[in-house]
């Protein structure tokens, strides 16, 4: 008989570049370093406005922006994951951030989804929304919410 292991394996991280996401990225990597998980990075490219060309075709970023975008994705927002050691992988596609980061949840039967929460405030986040709102009202998969660090000043 097998001995089943329980634990967190799989944490799926949403990561856009901003402190916010940092920080999420930080604790997913000290998550895995405890737990022994393999980490799935994951960046939305989200166009919420298409602009229609001349010829009726959708907006698209060119491949060159793409790759720029990828580089930056891979080596200096998932730097913490290069040099923790632990092991990961990146995802980076098209669509809204909430629902891409909790498709890849599903694909790699996350444990965990560990993102960022901006902190814009109540009436903002009902206008603007909010990728960690949105996950936590309609993911299947636990989220934990990273909040933004408070002033350091006041310590």
């Amino acid at each position: 008989m097998a001995i089943q292991r329980s634990g967190i394996k799989r944490i799926v991280v949403g990561v856009d570049g901003s402190a916010q996401s940092a920080a999420a990225v930080e604790w997913a990597v000290r998550l895995a370093k405890g737990m022994r998980s393999q980490i799935t990075a994951v960046f939305a490219i989200h166009m919420p406005i298409y602009f229609a060309s001349e010829y009726g075709a959708p907006f698209q970023f060119d491949q060159q922006w793409r790759d720029d975008m990828k580089e930056e994705f891979e080596n200096k927002w998932c730097k913490p994951l290069i040099v923790s050691g632990v092991r990961y992988r990146t995802v980076m596609e098209d669509g809204r951030p909430a629902s891409v980061i909790d498709a890849v949840a599903d694909r790699e039967n996350a444990d965990l989804v560990v993102v960022g929460r901006r902190g814009r405030g109540d009436v903002a986040e009902l206008v603007l929304g909010s990728v960690s709102h949105e996950l936590v009202l309609n993911s299947k998969r636990p989220i934990l919410v990273i909040s933004p660090e408070k002033n350091r000043a006041h310590k």
